[in-house]
């Protein structure tokens, strides 16, 4: 049994694949991990997994063995984790309207940062950006779209009147990927924009659980499949997944991570013999 072991490979291979290819393709499981409806997950580059539990943030190796739990209880509600490199995670609570920044041993690096500081009336999503010490930030109450240090200084970068440029819903999620910013709003309608935030395009899909974004292809979570759609050719394709009830997907290497009700399922895909 042949790995596909480098997505780029998964994509290009999906985007030419006959139907024979497809009915070859095989998910392989390799672990899972319990989360409560209520957590926050989140995993990184070298398959360490995070999980919110009990006012807690917990951290499993690659094997789901667990290295680190840390309380969190002061940060208030956790809406969201995210790695910036091995050596450093960004969890932001839209209750205290804070982010902060933990080692890798879970432990505070620093004084958490008040967004309110920088003029913010209700963030509600943010995103690591490929930027050294760089964040985004969705004002959804001022309607802003805002680039932050986390360095400490209050140099920033602004777009004003977001809904207005964008004509469209509420934002629901956002990432920065492969020097593009995309922008998500509660109509499926996705919008990217380039890293100054000029906005470049807007894209309209059918109905989607979970988006993220690689290799100039979007990866949509719909609710018996995965759906790639790339930009340059238009191609559409899908492939189904691996069991029912998935509402999130992450990708770290060579692994998928689905979130099915109590569940964090991580799997690779293969080709049968």
């Amino acid at each position: 049994m042949k790995k596909i072991l480098i997505f780029l490979f998964f994509v290009i291979l999906v985007s030419k694949a006959q139907s024979q290819v497809f009915d070859s393709l095989h998910w392989e499981k390799n672990g899972e991990y319990t989360i409560d409806q209520d957590d926050i997950w989140s995993v990184d580059v070298l398959g360490n997994v995070y999980i919110t539990k009990n006012k807690a943030l917990q951290k499993f190796d690659s094997t789901g063995v667990l290295k680190f739990s840390q309380s969190i209880k002061s940060f208030g509600r956790i809406k969201e984790i995210q790695s910036i490199n091995t050596m450093k995670l960004v969890t932001f609570s839209e209750e205290q309207q804070t982010v902060c920044l933990l080692d890798n041993t879970l432990s505070l690096s620093e004084e958490c940062l008040d967004l309110s500081n920088f003029d913010i009336g209700n963030a509600s999503h943010i995103a690591v950006s490929g930027q050294p010490d760089k964040l985004w930030v969705v004002d959804q109450l001022n309607s802003k779209l805002l680039l932050l240090s986390l360095n400490g200084t209050n140099q920033f970068q602004e777009i004003k009147n977001l809904k207005g440029i964008l004509n469209s819903a509420e934002i629901v999620s956002i990432q920065e990927a492969e020097n593009h910013l995309f922008l998500v709003d509660s109509t499926g309608k996705i919008f990217e924009f380039d890293l100054y935030g000029s906005l470049l395009s807007v894209f309209e899909f059918d109905t989607f659980k979970s988006m993220f974004f690689m290799d100039k292809s979007f990866v949509l979570v719909r609710n018996d499949s995965v759906n790639i759609r790339k930009i340059n050719d238009s191609s559409n394709d899908f492939i189904k997944l691996p069991t029912i009830g998935i509402s999130e997907v992450k990708l770290s290497g060579n692994f998928f991570y689905f979130r099915a009700e109590n569940k964090i399922l991580k799997y690779a895909l293969t080709l049968r013999n």
